[in-house]
C-alpha cells in the first residue's frame, strides 16, 4: 500500500500543474461549481486527497452478499470424529469444537446444496461427514467444503425416500431408507449400490444398519435381518436372514460384541439369535434413537406428557450404568474421547452434560424460530415477529410462545415469555413489530394485544379495559393485526374481529377508534397498515374482503367527516383478485396490492375514496407474450426499495422488478440462489443499508442490494470495498448520497472512467472503465452531485492490483 502511495505521488509531482488543470478542469465543467477556487489551493486540496487513504469499514458487505439466519435449537442429530461435533437442525448445519469452543454455521450460502435437514453421521476412514436431507439428498463435508450427490434425491421411485440413518464403515456410508439400503462410496463421492427389501410385493422401510462381527444388522418395520458382509449378492433380499418378524423396529446400535434394538417402546438385546426385552417405557414415553459408546450404548427417551426427555446408558450385558434427567427431547447422544456427553435435542439444540442432570448449551446465535410474520429493519437495526399465521392471522401450530428477536450488530438476541419480563404476563403469539427512533418497541398479538416496550424498561400493555376491542366472533381475543405511524407521529392500529377494526393513539396519547361498517366475507378484517402521503390509511381486509382507505381528513377527534372505501374486483375496485396478501406504496404514491391473482395499482390520490377510482392491472410484458402484473400469481409480499423498485415475492419466489415493473432486474428462486424457498411471506427492506429481509416457510435471509433511500444531502459517503483488492470481482457501492445522484469517477488526470445515476442514495460500478478494462493501480475520485448542483461531494476510491 505505502509504495503504491509513494509511486502516486511521484508520478503527481512529475505532471503536478497539468494534472491538477485537468482534474480541476473536469470538476468544473461537471458541476459548474468553486470558479473562485485558487489552483494552490485546490492543489493541496486535490493532494491531500490522494494521500489520505480511506479508513476501512469491516462492517460493510459487498453487494450480492446473501446472509443465512436460520435457528439452530432444534437439533436433530449429531456426530463427532472425537474431537468436533457435526450437528444438523430441521434447516441448518453447524461445527462446534469442543477443544477451542469454535462455532461455525453452514448454510446454501456458504455451499450446502439443500435445506430440511434429517441425519448427519462421519466417517473415520475418510474424514468426511455426510448430511442427509428429507428428500433424499446427500451432501458431503470436509474441510468446510461440500459436496453433492444428488442422485437419490432425483430417483424416480413410489412413494418418498426418507433417509432414517446412516452408518459408516471403511470409507463406505450406509443410508436405511424407505427404499432400501443405498451404499455410498464417500471417496468416490457416487452410489456404489442399493440392498433392496421387499415383503410380500411392498417395500420394507429401512430404519438402522450397524455392524458386529461378520454380519450386517439390519432394524426394520418388518423386523430384524441379519445378513454376511462378504455375502456377493447384499442387493438381493434373499441374502437378509429374518431374526425377528414381530416387531416393527426403529433403533439399532452394537457395542461390545452386543446388537441393541428397539421398538418405539421396548428395548432388546440379541442373545443368540433371539430378541430378549431389556427395557420397556412407561406410557407415552417413546424410544427415540439408539448409539453406542464404548462397550455399551445410549437410548435416548421422551416422555410426550411431560415435555421432558431421559438418557440411558447401558453395558454389554444390558445393564443400567447411567442415566440423566431433561427439559426437552433427545434425538442423539454421543460421548467424545474427554468423556463428556453430548445430545441433540429437538427443542433446545445441542447440549453438554456436565455432570448428573447439569447441561450446559452450545448453540450459534440464530433468530427464535424459522418463520417472521412481520419485519421491522433500520439501519442495521432488525426486529422480527416469530409467530406464523394463515391468511387469518389464526397461529398455525397452535399458541406460540416464540417471541420477537432483535439482529443487532452481527448478533440475535431472542425475547420470550421465560426470559423477557414484559412477555410473562402471557404476552404470546406475536406477529407484529416496530421499534421507533427513540427505541420505544410495538408489539401485537394475534391474541394478547398491544404492548409498547420503553427504552427505560417500563411497558404499558392494552387489552382488556383499553381502547382496543376484543375480537367479536372470539371474545377471548384481542387480536391485532398491524400497525404503522402516519408523518405526524400518530400510531394507527388495525384489529381483526373487533367492531373498532380501525384506532389510532395521537401524538398527545389520545386514543380514538373507528367503526368500518362495509360488508366483507369476515366481518371487520384489518390488518397490515400503510400510510399514503396523504395520510390516508390503507389496510388489507383478510379473507377475501380486498383492500380498504380510510381518510381521517386529518381530525381523527371527529369521525363524521371521516370517508372510506373497500376496493374488491370488477365494478367494486377492479383489483385481479379479492384475497389480498399484501400493500405497499411506493415513491410515486401508488398502493400496489398483491392478490391472489396478480398485483393491482392504486394511483388516485386524495380521490382514493371516490367510486370512480378504479385499480390498474397493467399489462407486461417480459417474454414474447404479454400478461398482466403476475395474473395467476399469489403475491405475498411486496416492498419499494430506495430507487422506487419493487421486490415481489410469491410462492414461486422473489423478483425485481424495474419502478414501473416494465422489467425484471433480478430472479431468485430456491434453485438459482440460497433463498431458502420459494414460498416467500414476507420481505421488509433497510433504507439505510440497503439489506433485503426475505422471510420464507423455510426460514430468513438477508441479500444486500444496490439501491438505499437518498438523502436530502451526501451524509457520511462511503465507498466499500475501499481499497478494491487485487482479485476483486464483485460490485463497488458508494452509499450515503442525495437521491439520485449524478456520479462520475475520474482518474488523478481528470479522464472520466464511469459515470452512473445513484439508485436512491447508493452507486454502484462494476469497477471496469467505457473501454471494459479494470482501472489500474491508483487513487481515482468520486464527484457526486444532485441535479441542481446544490449538493456535491468529492470522495476517493483506491485501486490495488
Amino acid at each position: 500500500m505505502r509504495r503504491i502511495i509513494s509511486r502516486l505521488q511521484a508520478r503527481s509531482k512529475m505532471s503536478h500543474n497539468y494534472n491538477i488543470w485537468r482534474a480541476k478542469n473536469v470538476y468544473f465543467s461537471t458541476f459548474g461549481a468553486y470558479n473562485n477556487m485558487n489552483t494552490s489551493k485546490f492543489s493541496a486540496i486535490f493532494l491531500l486527497c490522494i494521500c489520505l487513504l480511506p479508513k476501512l469499514n469491516a462492517q460493510e458487505r459487498p453487494i450480492g452478499y446473501w446472509r443465512s439466519h436460520m435457528p439452530y435449537t432444534n437439533a436433530i442429530s449429531v456426530a463427532s470424529d472425537g474431537v468436533t461435533l457435526y450437528t444438523v437442525t430441521d434447516l441448518a448445519f453447524y461445527t462446534y469444537n469442543s477443544a477451542t469452543q469454535e462455532l461455525n454455521t453452514y448454510s446454501k450460502v456458504e455451499g450446502m446444496s439443500d435445506l430440511d435437514m434429517k441425519y448427519v453421521a462421519y466417517d473415520a476412514t475418510t474424514g468426511y461427514a455426510i448430511l442427509a436431507y428429507k428428500n433424499g439428498n446427500i451432501d458431503l463435508f470436509k474441510d468446510n467444503t461440500f459436496y453433492n450427490i444428488p442422485d437419490l434425491k432425483l430417483k424416480s421411485v413410489a412413494g418418498n425416500k426418507t433417509i432414517n440413518h446412516i452408518y459408516t464403515a471403511g470409507g463406505l456410508a450406509y443410508l436405511s431408507t424407505t427404499i432400501g439400503i443405498v451404499v455410498v462410496n464417500i471417496d468416490k463421492r457416487e452410489i456404489k449400490e442399493t440392498y433392496e427389501f421387499t415383503k410380500n410385493n411392498q417395500a420394507v422401510n429401512i430404519y438402522g444398519l450397524t455392524e458386529n462381527g461378520n454380519y450386517f444388522y439390519a432394524a426394520t418395520s418388518a423386523g430384524l435381518y441379519r445378513a454376511n458382509k462378504n455375502a456377493p449378492n447384499l442387493q438381493a433380499f434373499s441374502a437378509w436372514t429374518a431374526l425377528d418378524s414381530n416387531h416393527v423396529l426403529m433403533s439399532i446400535a452394537a457395542s461390545g460384541g452386543k446388537v441393541f434394538t428397539a421398538s418405539d417402546s421396548i428395548a432388546f438385546v440379541l442373545d443368540n439369535d433371539t430378541l430378549r426385552p431389556v427395557y420397556t417405557t412407561a406410557a407415552n414415553d417413546d424410544i427415540v434413537h439408539m448409539d453406542n459408546v464404548k462397550n455399551g450404548i445410549w437410548m435416548s427417551v421422551y416422555h410426550s406428557n411431560t415435555f421432558r426427555g431421559m438418557g440411558i446408558q447401558m453395558d454389554a450385558s444390558a445393564q443400567i450404568t447411567d442415566s440423566f434427567h431433561t427439559t426437552g427431547e433427545p434425538s442423539q447422544i454421543i460421548t467424545l474421547a474427554d468423556g463428556y456427553t453430548w445430545y441433540a435435542d429437538m427443542f433446545y439444540g445441542l447440549k453438554r452434560r456436565v455432570s448428573g442432570d447439569q447441561l450446559d448449551f452450545s448453540n450459534p446465535n440464530g433468530p427464535p424460530g424459522p418463520y417472521a410474520s412481520d419485519i421491522y429493519a433500520y439501519n442495521g437495526d432488525v426486529l422480527v415477529a416469530a409467530t406464523t399465521t394463515t391468511d387469518l392471522l389464526i397461529p398455525t401450530g397452535g399458541t406460540s410462545y416464540l417471541g420477537f428477536g432483535e439482529y443487532k450488530n452481527g448478533k440475535w438476541t431472542n425475547y420470550n415469555s421465560q426470559n423477557y419480563d414484559p412477555l410473562k404476563n402471557n404476552f404470546l403469539n406475536i406477529t407484529t413489530v416496530y421499534k421507533s427512533q427513540d427505541g420505544t418497541v410495538y408489539l401485537g398479538s394475534a391474541s394478547d394485544g398491544l404492548l409498547i416496550i420503553n427504552p427505560d424498561g417500563n411497558w404499558q400493555q392494552f387489552k382488556e379495559n383499553s381502547p382496543l376491542d376484543h375480537s367479536v366472533p372470539n371474545p377471548s381475543l384481542w387480536e391485532v393485526g398491524g400497525l404503522t405511524f402516519d408523518d405526524a407521529g400518530n400510531m394507527w392500529v388495525t384489529m381483526f374481529g373487533s367492531t373498532h377494526e380501525l384506532s389510532v393513539r395521537t401524538s398527545d396519547g389520545s386514543w380514538h377508534s373507528f367503526v368500518v361498517p362495509v360488508a366483507r366475507p369476515y366481518p371487520n378484517a384489518a390488518a397490515r397498515p400503510v400510510i399514503d402521503e396523504s395520510g390516508q390509511v390503507w389496510y388489507i381486509c383478510p379473507g377475501g374482503g380486498g383492500v380498504m382507505v380510510y381518510n381521517d381528513n386529518n381530525t381523527p377527534e371527529l369521525a363524521s367527516d371521516d370517508l372510506y372505501r373497500n376496493f374488491g374486483m370488477g365494478a367494486t375496485g377492479n383489483l385481479p383478485g379479492a384475497n389480498v396478501y399484501c400493500i405497499a406504496k411506493d415513491k410515486s404514491d401508488a398502493i400496489w396490492v398483491g392478490t391472489n391473482n396478480g398485483i393491482g395499482i392504486i394511483n388516485c390520490g386524495t380521490g382514493a375514496t371516490n367510486i370512480d377510482c378504479q385499480a390498474e392491472q397493467r399489462i407486461v410484458q417480459y417474454d414474447e407474450f404479454a400478461d398482466y402484473l403476475y395474473a395467476g400469481e399469489s403475491v405475498k409480499a411486496i416492498a419499494v426499495d430506495g430507487a422506487d423498485r419493487k421486490w415481489v415475492g410469491t410462492t414461486n419466489g422473489v423478483w425485481l422488478l424495474s419502478p414501473d415493473a416494465s422489467k425484471i432486474i433480478e430472479r431468485f428462486t430456491a434453485d438459482n440462489s440460497p433463498l431458502p424457498s420459494n414460498n416467500i411471506s414476507t420481505i421488509r427492506i433497510d433504507p439505510i443499508s440497503g439489506d433485503v429481509y426475505i422471510s420464507t416457510d423455510k426460514g430468513l435471509i438477508s441479500y444486500r442490494s444496490t439501491a438505499t433511500d437518498g438523502g436530502e444531502q451526501n451524509d457520511s459517503v462511503l465507498a466499500f470495498p475501499n481499497p478494491v483488492p487485487a482479485g476483486y470481482s464483485g460490485m463497488i457501492a458508494i452509499k450515503g448520497l442525495v437521491e439520485n445522484a449524478d456520479v462520475r469517477i475520474t482518474d488523478i488526470s481528470g479522464q472520466l472512467i464511469y459515470r452512473t445515476t445513484a439508485l436512491g442514495g447508493q452507486a454502484v460500478w462494476n469497477g471496469y472503465d467505457y473501454t471494459g478494462r479494470r482501472p489500474q493501480s491508483g487513487v481515482y475520485l468520486i464527484f457526486i452531485s444532485n441535479k441542481d448542483g446544490s449538493q456535491k461531494h468529492v470522495g476517493k476510491i483506491v485501486f490495488m492490483n
